[in-house]
């Protein structure tokens, strides 16, 4: 962990981690227990959901294997593939929440779509750190924004 002031970077989002798997199963677990379903028969939610899993986790490993293929050169390509890896991300949550019918699975996948966004951003301060030895956001009359 690099401690800049008070911006703490984390090159691995350990955090993050936590909270999905928190989030996510705690949800499933609870929704169930709670009686909270989506009005869906089991034959039908638990292929689907299936289904939309997978996608998000073929689209996932996809974008892994472009990322290894090729390195974004400029800031908007990183930006680009952080969101669609919190695309993919969200897909499988989604799966998993209509293949458990949970309502509450369903809440918090949208939930976690800013903390994922946040993760991301983290990141690339990390990897701009890293690379130029200085934070993003440490001369800000000098940062174009857009």
């Amino acid at each position: 962990m690099v401690t800049c002031g008070y911006i703490e970077l984390m090159p691995q989002a350990n955090w993050m981690i936590v909270l999905h798997f928190l989030l996510v199963w705690g949800s499933v677990i609870t929704g169930l227990a709670a009686g909270w379903r989506v009005p869906v028969p089991i034959v039908i939610s638990i292929p689907l959901g299936l289904m939309i899993w997978a996608l998000g986790l073929l689209y996932n490993v996809s974008l892994i294997q472009r990322h290894r293929r090729g390195l974004a050169t400029h800031r908007a390509a990183q930006a680009r593939r952080s969101y669609q890896r919190i695309t993919a991300r969200t897909i499988m949550n989604l799966g998993v929440a209509i293949g458990f019918r949970s309502w509450l699975t369903l809440i918090a996948a949208v939930i976690l779509i800013p903390f994922y966004a946040s993760a991301a951003r983290r990141r690339q301060r990390y990897m701009d750190y890293m690379r130029t030895g200085v934070l993003s956001d440490a001369f800000p009359d000098r940062i174009v924004r857009h």
